[in-house]
């Protein structure tokens, strides 16, 4: 197998599973040319717990990818998440100080500097500064005040900050598995580069991506992140109790909850049953499938519910016109869709990933959006590496902390 630096690769690190998929540029579109699906040893509501395991799966994962892409990978870009993630909304301001009053690159350097000047929590870095929006001398919503004229310069912007300790542990299982991060974008959002369009990212959605550990949200309105946060609970919570409940071993709990399982234990009827191994002594028994559906419709109304408290406090609902995106291995769930249009009072969808070319059609699933997000993440920061650092930051996303994530890993790894 060969070397080859034109590849894409992104790597999602999971609670219940590790992505790898490798891709290629193909006109306006990426094509995947092999992808690696291993089940996530190490790991815990998106925090690495045992390092030697988490290496293990991310290798694993890997080793798929490369021999179906036919080529060796170097670098990647990564996925971090889990339940210490915080954001906040900031902003700065500053004089113009460029010739004829004219906005210069200094001065949009300067008033982003402002607007990531805050008190952190001890031991958190901002892993993401992604531009919502500039004002210039009271003109709201400009994109790019380069060379415009004006006295005053203001900018929004969407922080993202983690606990230092979480993400270096995740850039180090990558490490040990002899790839060089090449830089970090939180799950929602990759996610979103997968399956969210730009009109709705423009004219307002949510999209909740259901993991295994956790639940990741983004709010999106005029085009760029407003909200996101991370709720500590997933498809692990609804395996567990159905493992209680049923006294079942907890992988083949998993597996009666994706083939079984349903949201409306109502609509389920009486007499259908559901064959399942005692914990122990492996004998079998019968129980009843409304039974099942009554363990996951209480925990899956548990998460909605946590979900539709995060869009009240940001309080923007009216503003959601699209609706909610629900995607992620969890929103597959029989009847998920019709619930979560009950408890969060929106037209809701299953996000599927969109835009991609590739001969394997198993990974168009929800379940991959985070890994295939990370390629369009990817392919939009290395275009940015050839542009000056402020001319990147004008347009959010990637491009808006790629130079300072690069230097951000190097000064860890070496």
């Amino acid at each position: 197998m060969a070397k080859k630096k034109w590849l894409i690769v992104g790597i999602d690190v999971g609670t219940t599973k590790i992505c790898t998929v490798v891709a290629r540029t193909k006109g306006a579109r990426l094509e995947v040319l092999g992808s690696g699906w291993t089940p996530s040893r190490g790991l815990r509501r998106g925090v690495v717990v045992n390092l030697s395991e988490t290496v293990s799966s991310v290798k694993s994962s890997l080793e798929q990818a490369e021999e179906e892409a036919r080529s060796v990978v170097e670098s990647a870009y990564v996925s971090v998440g889990g339940a210490f993630m915080r954001s906040r909304n900031s902003s700065g301001q500053t004089e113009v100080r460029g010739k004829f009053n004219q906005v210069s690159t200094d001065d949009i350097n300067r008033v982003v500097s402002k607007a990531k000047k805050l008190e952190l929590p001890a031991d958190y870095e901002i892993i993401h500064a992604l531009t919502q929006s500039f004002s210039l001398d009271g003109q709201t919503d400009v994109v790019n005040p380069l060379g415009m004229s004006g006295r005053s310069l203001s900018v929004t912007m969407h922080l993202v900050f983690n606990a230092a300790s979480v993400v270096q542990n995740i850039v180090n299982a990558i490490n040990k598995a002899d790839i060089v991060v090449s830089g970090v974008a939180m799950q929602q959002l990759a996610s979103a580069e997968a399956v969210l369009t730009e009109d709705e990212k423009e004219m307002g959605s949510v999209l909740v991506d259901l993991g295994g550990g956790t639940t990741d949200i983004a709010i999106y309105k005029h085009g760029y992140i407003h909200h996101s946060e991370v709720i500590p609970l997933g498809g692990t919570l609804i395996t567990k109790d159905i493992a209680i409940g049923l006294k079942a071993p907890l992988d083949e709990a998993e597996e009666i909850k994706k083939e079984m399982g349903a949201v409306f234990a109502h609509s389920v009827p009486e007499e259908e049953i559901v064959e399942v191994s005692e914990v122990g002594t492996g004998r079998h028994r019968s129980i009843s499938r409304r039974l099942l559906c009554q363990i996951v419709e209480a925990r899956t109304d548990e998460i909605l519910g946590s979900v539709a408290k995060v869009i009240r406090k940001v309080g923007i609902q009216s503003d959601l016109i699209t609706g909610a995106v629900i995607t992620g291995g969890g929103s597959l769930l029989e009847g998920l869709p019709e619930r979560a249009e009950q408890i969060l009072g929106l037209p809701v969808r299953v996000g599927y990933p969109m835009g991609f070319v590739t001969k394997n059609d198993e990974i168009f699933h929800p379940a991959f959006s985070t890994a295939l997000g990370l390629l369009r993440y990817a392919e939009t920061a290395q275009d940015a590496e050839t542009t000056e650092v402020t001319k990147s930051a004008l347009l959010g996303g990637p491009r808006a902390t790629t130079e300072r994530l690069k230097n951000w890993i190097i000064d860890r790894i070496g």
